[in-house]
């Protein structure tokens, strides 16, 4: 088989779909079955030890054409996001990769698109679609962006031959939403990094002791921070625990600045002040792993998700999950997690109340959180994916 990619959700920081693209990269070069594995990135291709090398971010991406020599990449990054400029930089990028799919597909490479819009390709094609939150809830996302996916889908799902979602739930979801023959949907579940597992209380120590916390000893949430990870209603939730419980199990929240924030961040503010709530901002990855696995709780009342990868890479941490009961969280979670009604901000506190005063609950949901994420390889998500591609290369 050879294969090619899409590689620009490699740049970094690297989102939950770049995760996606480089876990399926890092599976297929270990396999005897495929013969090649090519991609590009604006308009360079990369194959082999060069490709290699950008999944492990051992070189830079290329820059984007327009970004001008010497200007502030933070400046850059805010230019870039401008709507006004969307339709220049998809003039871009269609231009810059013509040459290139027309070049692959002569030579018979199956090219799969791994995050939502295809590029053209006169080949054999299959696209990922991870959730159609866009279409759900328009109102979680950026004008720009549900524009950019209303244009381009109905397209995509029209030249794939296989369409790949991450969970039965997207699945569903997809039939409903639009006209696609129900054979050309696979569903595959996501896998969970092996990083993710449980650690001794000695390696979490120097990630703790810097943060100031104690093991077992807080709330962990971890996600972008934007209306659908429903944060909003979680702090409220917290707030209404007792204040010596809220003292004794702080609330710490790990993720990237998203959008249409503004509201949680007054709300977190005075709670950050009374050091009941914590924001650590950037963290290394290694802290991050030694938070998972030091945590009383992990806490994610997400209002939609296409998988909900978090809540098993916190199962496999060995630390039990309050979640959501909606959309493809109890598929993912498997009867292994406590869910709430992610609507209700008293849920969420009988949620937390339950697990941070009950032990032996925390004990079983540990336990078959374990079990559970066990079941969630990206060998097994790699292996699916390879008999895709093999049914389309024949």
């Amino acid at each position: 088989m050879k294969l090619l990619f899409d590689l620009n959700s490699l740049r970094p920081p690297r989102s939950g779909i770049g995760y996606y693209t480089q876990h399926l990269l890092e599976g297929l070069r270990a396999r005897s079955d495929v013969e090649d594995v090519a991609g590009w990135m604006v308009s360079e291709v990369f194959q082999g030890e060069k490709l290699s090398r950008l999944v492990d971010g051992e070189i830079a991406a290329p820059v984007m054409p327009g970004a001008a020599n010497g200007a502030s990449p933070s400046l850059m990054s805010s230019i870039r996001r401008l709507p006004a400029l969307q339709p220049l930089r998809t003039a871009m990028h269609r231009r810059a990769s013509r040459v290139l799919r027309d070049d692959f597909a002569t030579r018979g490479y199956v090219y799969h698109e791994t995050n939502f819009i295809a590029s053209q390709y006169r080949g054999p094609t299959a696209v990922t679609i991870h959730d159609l939150s866009h279409r759900r809830h328009p109102e979680f996302h950026q004008k720009v962006a549900v524009d950019h996916l209303n244009r381009g889908l109905p397209r995509t799902l029209e030249q794939a031959r296989t369409i790949i979602v991450d969970s039965e739930y997207t699945k569903r979801e997809l039939l409903a939403l639009y006209d696609v023959p129900e054979h050309k949907v696979v569903t595959i579940y996501l896998g969970v990094d092996a990083s993710f597992h449980p650690y001794a209380a000695p390696e979490c120590a120097p990630t703790l002791e810097r943060l100031g916390l104690r093991r077992d000893g807080f709330v962990l949430s971890v996600c972008t921070l934007q209306p659908r990870k429903n944060l909003a209603r979680l702090v409220a939730a917290f707030g209404r625990l007792p204040t010596s419980v809220r003292r004794e199990f702080p609330l710490v929240l790990i993720g990237a600045d998203g959008w249409k924030n503004s509201e949680l961040l007054s709300l977190v503010e005075s709670m950050v002040a009374a050091r009941e709530i914590v924001v650590p901002g950037y963290l290394q990855r290694a802290d991050l792993l030694h938070l998972y696995a030091s945590a009383t709780v992990f806490a994610y009342p997400s209002l939609y998700e296409g998988f909900g990868l978090p809540v098993a890479e916190a199962m496999a941490s060995g630390t039990p999950v309050l979640t959501s009961n909606v959309t493809s969280i109890p598929e993912v979670a498997g009867g292994a997690a406590l869910e709430v009604d992610p609507l209700s901000v008293d849920a969420i506190t009988e949620g937390l109340q339950a697990l941070l005063n009950n032990a032996p609950l925390r004990a079983e949901l540990a336990a078959k959180g374990l079990r559970r994420a066990a079941e969630l390889t990206w060998d097994s998500t790699v292996q699916q994916t390879c008999d895709v591609y093999r049914a389309l290369a024949s």
